[in-house]
């Protein structure tokens, strides 16, 4: 099995927001999608392991922001890399709250929806939620940012090479990546040499996850 074939699957790039009594909390998701249009539904799938899942579950209600191709990468950072158990993520950051008290962002967003969830499946490690649409807002006309150009500027940033030079390019040194959460490791340190109980910094799991792209 070949777990790099996951990434070829179209994602889009989302921040799920929430607040439960007191507490609010966002995350990086790539697994948010329409599943239908009349009536509005979305499916999110969610680590249960993020403390954004476990106020889902209670508020049964969130925010998804979609992120625009102009998202500042520290954005995507400071909701994917922090920890939410260990500070207010919205805090540093421009935000309002809707009509169900969920926080979204202001900066780097093209569209919004607002949900309450009607369904949540377990998925052993994730909980897929199926969500009702409440109100959903569109932002402009930007492109999205998709969860691979976003893994092709957090490793270098160079912009594409046209179709016709292409082949005059030197393959590029292969490069680890998480098969869960797709984190592509890019320490100083090669990969091979981290510790054996060095875990991914975003979904904690160990090295035995991380396969080797060409």
């Amino acid at each position: 099995m070949d777990p790099t074939a996951y990434f070829k699957f179209t994602y889009g790039l989302f921040v799920a927001g929430v607040e439960y009594e007191g507490k609010r909390n966002g995350c990086i998701i790539n697994t948010a999608t329409q599943a239908t249009s009349e009536p509005g539904r979305v499916l999110a799938t969610m680590m249960k392991s993020n403390l954004t899942t476990e106020l889902i579950l209670k508020k049964k209600s969130l925010t998804i922001s979609v992120l625009g191709i102009d998202c500042p990468l520290d954005m995507i950072g400071h909701f994917g890399m922090n920890k939410g158990r260990e500070k207010d993520k919205f805090a540093d950051v421009a935000f309002e709250t809707d009509a169900l008290g969920n926080p979204y962002i202001l900066s780097g967003v093209i569209a919004r929806f607002h949900c309450k969830v009607e369904q949540a499946i377990d998925l052993d490690s994730h909980y897929l939620f199926v969500c009702a649409v409440e109100d959903c807002v569109s932002l402009g006309d930007a492109e999205p940012i998709t969860y691979a150009e976003y893994r092709r500027l957090k490793a270098g940033g160079a912009p594409k090479q046209p179709a016709t030079a292409a082949a005059n390019t030197a393959p590029t040194q292969g490069r680890w990546v998480c098969s869960v959460c797709h984190y592509v490791y890019d320490g100083e340190t090669p990969f091979e040499s981290l510790p054996a109980d060095w875990t991914c910094p975003v979904c904690k799991r160990g090295k035995e996850v991380f396969v080797k792209e060409s």
